[in-house]
């Protein structure tokens, strides 16, 4: 589980524990890594190890490999990428940028390279990475975050096409605005009309209740009835729609 320590992270592990099956929560942050281990042990009595790994560093992948060493991972989780707020592409410095890039991009090709090769050697084995509706299109004020989360979409689905033959599900789990504590750090206002939000654990609910229907998987009915509608529209108005929710969200004006 990468981003496991809150949020939809959080509630996979639940669910995952719930089912008797050990879990590897990782994250960057060691102190709400260990107070969620703790909790799903507490909860489901199972074995839960811990790795504290900063997605976007160069050792990412081999530390990865060292923490799971020797286990047989049926299930990997790929929660990590939430965005910082909503600065302008040429506010802050290309690193900034660059970061996202190396969480939601690299990240994500460096685990399904890895943990993809074992399951697909193996037979069996399933792979969720979990996108966002700002994959559907480029976006104002969201421009590295929704290109890298269509990053995401895509890999998923290149890699069910291929990983499916050989037993291995793969699934693009999009999720909407949903009530994690790093939407409400970056200042998005979530539970108004336009943006009620999803509950985290109604996210990974329906992403491990289909797994199996891939290539990619919508949460939520209405974010699946705007996901196919967008789909539809002429690429010019859904970047102008997708900038006007953003808008909303972070409540900025029309102007901007």
């Amino acid at each position: 589980m990468l981003g496991g320590s809150e949020g939809i992270g959080e509630c996979f592990a639940h669910r995952i524990a719930a089912e008797g099956v050990n879990v590897v929560l990782v994250a960057r942050r060691p102190e709400p890594l260990e107070a969620t281990a703790a909790a799903v042990r507490a909860a489901h009595g199972v074995e839960v190890r811990t790795a504290s790994v900063d997605l976007t560093a160069n050792d990412m992948g081999s530390r990865l490999a060292g923490a799971t060493h020797g286990l047989d991972v049926g299930l990997v989780v790929y929660n990590a990428g939430a965005t910082h707020g909503i600065p302008r592409f040429l506010d802050g410095t290309v690193d900034d940028r660059l970061m996202l890039v190396r969480l939601n991009c690299v990240g994500p090709v460096r685990v399904a390279h890895h943990f993809g090769g074992h399951m697909a050697a193996r037979g069996r084995g399933g792979m969720i990475f979990v996108t966002s509706m700002s994959a559907v299109a480029g976006a104002a004020r969201t421009v590295t975050y929704s290109a890298t989360k269509a990053f995401d979409l895509v890999l998923a689905e290149g890699l069910w096409a291929e990983l499916g033959p050989q037993g291995v599900d793969v699934l693009a789990l999009v999720a909407g605005a949903t009530k994690t504590p790093a939407m409400a750090s970056s200042g998005a206002h979530i539970g108004s009309e336009a943006f009620p939000g999803m509950e985290p654990d109604d996210v990974a609910r329906e992403g491990l209740a289909h797994l199996g229907d891939g290539p990619t998987w919508v949460a939520g009915e209405g974010n699946r009835g705007a996901f196919d509608f967008l789909c539809t529209l002429p690429r010019v108005d859904v970047v102008n729609l997708m900038s006007q929710s953003v808008r909303t969200l972070y409540a900025l004006p029309d102007g901007e």
